[in-house]
């Protein structure tokens, strides 16, 4: 931002922000300088809206120049607020954890969908997430079914530290068990058998187009969250030769994909012996969602 943004209102201010950020690349540039001055000043967009002609001077100027040049250079929003919302619930952000997106709300959706039928049932239901990050994936869905129990693993312990202090900070602390280490490796043995669903967000980015992104993503959200190796399927085909193994008979998978994945994706699951493979969209029209269903005994199959 340049000194014309001196002596400001909050209106005056917001246009010029909005304005200048759009001419920088930032997608939404008007609703990302609203949140970041709404953070500066302590209120919400809606009581900011309601003090238009406010000013804004000293160290409060200062400080949302300094944020505003942050998130100019391709810093994420999410990460200069240290917050995020996600399923309708606040998630805090660390600096070198990824962040979650609006279209990974579609995964938790089909994961509630697939689950509804045990909130009914006798029995406790086991989720298995491999790739916490924040937890925004395990935490909404185990607030969502108040009886499951989650086990999620990453390679990143900051992911770790902080999908339990969400946990914690949302009410589900009790129900979720984050360990540190690669996909099944720091799973409890008995969950073997045991589990009604697998879900991740796994990385999908085919290695050769990780210099082509965002520089908000590729600067930003950890290298591993992203490299699916040569062909983006690395980790689908990891989950899939295990899936059976820790999938209780007529347990789910389900996972997120890249936009052009539905296909490969599908036929990963089904040669692993998934059932019932079906490809979702996002909001946005793209394939976003695989799930699939571990066959029952013969006997009962069908």
């Amino acid at each position: 931002m340049t000194s014309t943004a001196a002596n400001r209102t909050v209106r005056e201010l917001l246009d010029l922000t909005g304005a200048w950020l759009g001419e920088k690349g930032v997608t939404s540039a008007r609703l990302n300088a609203e949140r970041l001055l709404a953070d500066v000043l302590g209120m919400t967009r809606l009581e900011l809206f309601c003090q238009h002609d406010r000013p804004v001077l000293g160290p409060e100027l200062a400080r949302y120049r300094e944020l505003v040049r942050r998130r100019a250079a391709g810093e994420p929003l999410q990460q200069i607020l240290g917050e995020t919302e996600f399923y309708s619930r606040p998630f805090k952000m660390e600096p070198g954890v990824f962040i979650p997106r609006p279209e990974t709300e579609r995964l938790v959706e089909a994961c509630v969908r697939l689950l509804e039928p045990l909130r009914r049932g006798d029995r406790t239901p086991v989720a298995i997430e491999i790739g916490c990050g924040s937890g925004a994936i395990g935490v909404s869905l185990a607030l969502e079914l108040p009886r499951l129990q989650v086990h999620a693993s990453d390679v990143n312990p900051r992911a770790v530290e902080l999908t339990l202090r969400n946990a914690r900070a949302l009410g589900a602390g009790a129900r979720i068990h984050a360990e540190l280490g690669s996909r099944f490796d720091p799973l409890p043995a008995t969950l073997r058998g045991q589990v009604d669903l697998l879900v991740s967000n796994p990385p999908y980015i085919r290695s050769d187009d990780l210099p082509g992104l965002p520089v908000e993503v590729r600067d930003h959200d950890p290298q591993a969250a992203l490299d699916g190796g040569p062909d983006g399927l690395k980790f689908y085909r990891a989950i899939a030769s295990a899936m059976a193994d820790w999938l209780r008979p007529g347990g789910f998978v389900a996972l997120e994909i890249g936009s052009d994945q539905g296909e490969a994706v599908s036929g990963i699951l089904a040669a692993s012996g998934g059932l019932d493979v079906t490809v979702s969209q996002d909001y946005a029209g793209h394939d976003r969602v695989v799930t699939a269903r571990v066959g029952r005994p013969k006997e009962n199959d069908g």
